[in-house]
């Protein structure tokens, strides 16, 4: 039996003004989708990503705050396009400051190309970050920050009520597997004398169980100490082939008071790493190597 999607797993996607005219309001800034056909979109995506998406759009400001309060104790999280309200509704600022769930701000346009009172949003300090200029992708690109967001917690949560390394290794990849469906590889590689062993992943079996430190993308990041994004790895001469498929990789140590090993994740679509994925897999890693230091003797 499928389980079932918990209500902890529903994000909220809120179209403002206007927005009910995508694909007949100027077209050459907004795109021809309809508004529909950009829900279809989302929906598709987020349902890979095993989450439940609410949708709702309003022309009217106050129907906008009323839903945001009807559903803040159901929902997860927000991605949002409030349209002009974006620019001067404190309202709804506070509305989303008030409810208390992590939101990301995100326009079709490039709201930073266009008129200067477009420049200035009311909202963006109380989001996680604004994205914009993308079309739909600016949608997928802000439900990928709340679930880097939300992953983390669930992280710090487990760490918090483990002692067991094993289970801790094992619990940040499936978490990661299960939340990005770009990453086809997910895996954790530990730091033994002068090799990295493959200890924990979900993906298809590598032939590289052991890469010696100072060797390849994984080699090079620990011996760098430092997190290495490949947008396309065929381009790498570093990079040790493990798939036709691998088009794309990033690796992230996991350091505390030394290097416990690193975080590695295979995409088969070419440059799908951004910044807030390196931003969620530093700060996953950085919980990870707390938590090591904790449990490792000095």
């Amino acid at each position: 039996m499928k389980s079932k999607i918990l209500p902890m797993r529903r994000i909220l996607f809120i179209h403002g003004p206007n927005l009910n005219l995508l694909g007949e309001r100027e077209p050459e800034i907004y795109g021809h989708l309809t508004l529909a056909q950009v829900n279809e979109q989302i929906a598709a995506f987020a349902a890979k990503c095993q989450i439940d998406p609410v949708f709702f759009q309003s022309n009217h400001e106050g129907q906008i705050i009323d839903f945001l309060h009807e559903h803040r104790r159901e929902a997860a999280g927000i991605v949002i396009n409030a349209g002009a309200l974006t620019h001067y509704s404190y309202a709804l600022r506070d509305a989303l400051e008030s409810v208390q769930l992590p939101a990301v701000e995100v326009h079709l346009s490039d709201i930073h190309r266009r008129e200067a009172f477009r420049h200035v949003s009311v909202m963006r300090e109380v989001c996680l970050a604004q994205i914009s200029g993308l079309g739909v992708e600016s949608y997928r690109r802000g439900l990928e920050v709340v679930l880097g967001f939300l992953a983390r917690k669930e992280l710090q949560q487990f760490l918090r009520e483990t002692k067991s390394v094993d289970a801790a290794y094992r619990q940040c990849v499936q978490i990661l597997k299960r939340d990005f469906p770009k990453y086809d590889w997910a895996g954790i590689y530990l730091v033994e004398g002068e090799e990295l062993v493959v200890h924990n992943y979900i993906g298809a079996p590598t032939p590289h169980t052991r890469i010696p430190i100072g060797q390849g993308i994984c080699g090079a990041a620990v011996a760098e100490e430092q997190t290495i994004i490949v947008a396309d790895v065929n381009a790498d001469p570093r990079y040790l082939a493990c798939s036709l498929e691998t088009k794309s990789e990033i690796v992230v140590p996991i350091q505390g008071r030394r290097i416990y090993g690193e975080i590695d994740i295979d995409s088969h679509t070419p440059d799908a790493f951004h910044h807030h994925d390196r931003e969620t897999l530093e700060d996953m890693a950085l919980d990870m190597a707390g938590f090591l230091d904790e449990q490792t003797p000095k």
